[in-house]
Formats: C-alpha cells, sequence, structure tokens
C-alpha cells in the first residue's frame, strides 16, 4: 500500500504533515514530522478500525499536552540527575526543568522540533531527519539525527534512532507512547515484563542507583493485571500510579494485552518505563486510560556506571531500535 501524506497543520511557521503507513492486513500507523510523533496505530477487525494507542487529532493538542503523547523525547528520555553530567572529564551543568532535575532532554528537546520526512514505499517506511544543535538544548555536540518507522506485512512497527554528532554527547532517546488496546479502560488489561530489578528512586524520581527485587506489585514477571497491581501498590508504598523504571533483559522485554489484543514489546536497550496515565482525559475517575511503555536505556545512566552506555562519540554513527508487534487473541 502506498504511504500517504497530509497536511496536520503549523508550528513556528512550519508546515507538519502526517504520514499513513498501511499493510497488507490494513494495519495502519501514522507519525507525525512534528516531535517525530507516533500518532495513531490502528487494527482493522470485525470490519472497523481499533486504535491502540492515546492520540490526539489535532496538532495544538500535541503542542499543548504536558503528557509528550506520542513524541520522541530527548537527546536523552528521562531524568538526569541535578541536570549535570560528565564527559571526558568535563562536567556540564543545565538548567533544570523538573524541580533539580534535567527532564527529557529540557525545554527545547527533540520533542519541541518539527522533523523533515521522507517516504521509502520498497520498505514500508517513513524516515524523519532534524539537526539537533548544541544551541538549542545546550547539550554538546551537533546530532544528525534520523528517525525511521516501518510497518511489517506481520503487524511490527519498527522505529529505528540513527544519530551521528560532531563530539562526544548523550544520546538516549525513546517514543513516549501510550497504549490503551481500544478499550476505554486499562485496568482489567494485564503487563508482562521480563525483569527481575526495578530501580530505587529518590523523593525526586532520581535512580540513586540500587537495584530493586521486584516484589508483590511490581513483580510482572508472570502478568499481572494492572487494576490488582495497583491495589497491591496503595497498599505496598500508598502510591496510586506506576512511574517506575524496570531493568529488563533480553529481545523481548514485554507483552500488554487485553482479552482480545495484545503487543508485545522488544528493544536493544536495557530499560523499560512504564507509567499509568489517562493523557486525554477520557476515562473516568480513579482509572486510568493507558499505560506508557517508554524502551530506552535506563534514566540517569550517565551518572551510575552499571546502568549502560549513553555516550555518543564523535563521527561514530549509532543506531537503536524499539519494535512492538501487535497480536490478536
Amino acid at each position: 500500500m502506498p504511504v500517504t501524506k497530509t497536511k496536520f497543520g503549523q508550528v513556528n511557521g512550519e508546515d507538519v504533515y502526517k504520514y499513513t503507513i498501511e499493510n497488507a492486513n490494513k494495519t495502519r500507523i501514522s507519525v507525525l514530522t512534528y516531535a517525530a510523533t507516533w500518532q495513531n496505530f490502528e487494527v482493522y477487525e470485525d470490519g472497523k478500525y481499533h486504535s491502540l494507542i492515546s492520540h490526539f487529532d489535532d496538532l495544538q493538542s500535541y503542542i499543548d499536552t504536558p503528557f509528550q503523547v506520542g513524541k520522541t523525547v530527548g537527546r536523552v528520555a528521562g531524568r538526569i540527575g541535578k541536570a549535570r553530567f560528565m564527559i571526558n572529564g568535563h562536567t556540564y551543568q543545565l538548567a533544570p526543568n523538573n524541580q533539580t532535575n534535567l527532564m527529557h532532554g529540557g525545554d527545547n528537546g527533540i520533542q519541541t522540533k518539527n522533523f523533515i520526512g521522507s517516504v521509502d514505499e520498497t520498505n514500508n517506511s517513513v524516515s524523519l531527519s532534524l539537526i539537533v544543535k548544541a544551541s538549542d538544548d545546550d547539550f554538546p555536540g551537533n546530532i544528525d539525527l534520523l528517525i525511521t518507522y516501518s510497518l511489517s506485512d506481520e503487524d511490527e512497527v519498527a522505529i529505528k534512532y540513527t544519530a551521528v554528532s560532531d563530539a562526544d554527547t548523550l544520546f538516549n532517546p525513546t517514543c513516549h507512547v501510550y497504549f490503551t488496546l481500544g478499550e476505554s479502560s486499562i485496568m482489567k488489561d494485564e503487563l508482562q515484563i521480563s525483569s527481575d530489578n526495578y530501580l530505587e528512586v529518590d523523593d525526586e524520581k532520581v535512580p540513586t542507583g540500587s537495584f530493586a527485587s521486584v516484589n508483590n506489585a511490581f513483580d510482572f514477571r508472570k502478568g499481572q493485571k494492572i487494576q490488582d497491581a495497583l491495589c497491591k501498590l496503595k497498599s505496598q508504598n500508598d502510591k496510586l500510579e506506576f512511574d517506575d523504571t524496570f531493568v529488563t533483559y533480553g529481545d523481548r522485554v514485554a507483552t500488554f494485552k487485553s482479552d482480545k489484543r495484545a503487543v508485545d514489546f522488544y528493544s536493544d536497550r536495557n530499560g523499560l518505563v512504564i507509567f499509568t496515565a489517562d493523557p486525554t482525559g477520557q476515562v473516568i475517575p480513579n482509572e486510568y486510560g493507558s499505560l506508557a511503555m517508554e524502551l530506552q536505556t535506563l534514566p540517569d545512566a550517565v551518572n551510575h556506571s552499571n546502568f549502560g552506555d549513553i555516550i555518543l562519540r564523535k563521527n561514530q554513527k549509532t543506531s537503536y531500535i524499539n519494535k512492538y508487534k501487535y497480536r490478536k487473541l
């Protein structure tokens, strides 16, 4: 099927485009040039389309939302403690934007930028390119960034992040996508995560450097319904939502499923952040409408030697890939 391109609006005087990729099963994904956003993921069942992710149908909602719905965030996803890090013996101090810390690369991160799109119909893919300027976000190095979304006839979505920098810098982006599986609430959906440990964090949600063994609410190894896990979480530490990072291993790191549909998550990095939320505000009180599933290297990795290497070396091309495979049950 041909990839279609339509105008979606304007930001800062630039046109924003939506690209829609469809496969032989009528499964389709849509992506925006603004923030390299994964705008929709739809499957065709029983004569109609069902959306599997939270999304908006207008650009202004994407600009206004504090939830980063579907956007590519970075150049470093998650928090950097005290907005400070060291590369090659030099300490960089950036302006905090989340208490005393840096969140998602700062207020001028790639989630605020409009990319340039191009189509590869042979591979059923769309590539979005951007020059990430050091002057935009105060990180060292200008990055030549390419993000490619593709959709296979096996209903697998792949997002590939490829970067080259003109100086040693940090690089750990992700897609801040929220899954709904086509239902109004995720409370009865089941989450399975291949993880024995999650990150301990301080009062500002910055990792302490310690791994905690999964237990009770945090033990998703055999799968738990979201409502059951939330009940355990309330009794375990009086929290009402998940906003936690799991240390993952292997290629397939998680599965999220309802009684009708499932999505398997694959990653070449070692972390999965889950976040229960209702970013579109359409769910009844005390229930969550979606679950953010952020595949990335563990947050604040630059400040913890055992978390993984997110330093992008000068002139060394680096790629990461996230995959999301849909299955009808």
